[in-house]
């Protein structure tokens, strides 16, 4: 037949989409966090999520508009909306990282799941399947969220910069974060930074007696002992992962060399490492 055209229409169950595709961004916004090295509630996760797929099925319903122009108008004003949601991004360049993170998950996933429904019929036979299809999900998340914690691991032990209001402007000094640093102030219980005392001459502002601290360390080779410090109204942490602040950071004061090289000055514990 000639000039014969056939026209295939297909029912779309707008609450299943909506329902399938909150679960794949709930995954996708909590590997985002821990990527951005956010503690992120899980109540903003889900908020961030639930906004996600109600966006995605706005964009899905509108008329008139080729599916590929919609998704592409959609992905980057909604995706940047679930991550200032779930993982209070701080600026553009945090927001468009967290953007990258997102869609990279994203596709990770969605290879994952292509790869198993290939491999196995049963898959094949059910795709279509929200609970199955959610299930495999939650399965690239748990290797999503496995690799990033190795990777952690291994990056445990690594340099910073720190910059700290001093007398003078910022003073910035290199840092070693510290995984076997346990050292605590005794009554806030919060984690203690180490620096080296001659840095403390660009840092009269905070040698106040309101903000003096008396902490006890134990060090092989030496039984026990007391350090002085002082607690900093706000810290900047900037790492290979990006940067992050800290407020009301307890320094002690380490008399003499941290590094025998003199290649850094100071020592982060993991807790305040990005």
């Amino acid at each position: 037949m000639k000039n014969c055209k056939v026209q295939l229409q297909g029912t779309i169950y707008i609450d299943s989409i909506f329902l399938l595709n909150m679960v794949m961004d709930f995954y996708l916004l909590a590997l985002t966090a821990k990527a951005l090295g956010k503690t992120a509630m899980y109540a903003r996760i889900f908020a961030g999520s639930a906004i996600g797929a109600a966006g995605y099925c706005i964009v899905l319903c509108l008329p008139q508009i080729p599916y590929m122009l919609k998704v592409l108008l959609g992905m980057v004003p909604i995706g940047m909306l679930m991550i200032k949601i779930a993982c209070k991004a701080k600026g553009y360049g945090e927001l468009l990282r967290g953007l990258g993170y997102l869609y990279f998950f994203s596709f990770l996933i969605g290879g994952f799941i292509i790869f198993l429904r290939g491999r196995n019929s049963l898959f094949a036979e059910y795709e279509d399947s929200i609970i199955l299809l959610a299930g495999l999900g939650f399965a690239g998340f748990a290797l999503c969220t496995g690799v990033i914690a190795i990777y952690r691991k291994r990056q445990k032990e690594h340099f910073c910069r720190v910059s700290i209001p001093g007398d003078e402007g910022i003073l910035m000094v290199d840092a070693l974060v510290d995984t076997g640093n346990g050292l605590v102030e005794p009554v806030s219980r919060k984690p203690v930074a180490i620096l080296e005392a001659g840095q403390w001459e660009n840092l009269k502002l905070w040698m106040k007696p309101e903000k003096y601290k008396i902490i006890p360390y134990h060090s092989i080779g030496k039984d026990s002992g007391l350090l002085e410090g002082y607690e900093i109204d706000t810290m900047k942490v900037k790492g290979s992962m990006g940067e992050k602040q800290y407020e009301k950071v307890i320094v002690a004061i380490f008399k003499g060399k941290i590094s025998g090289k003199g290649s850094y000055q100071m020592v982060l514990p993991p807790e305040l490492s990005i």
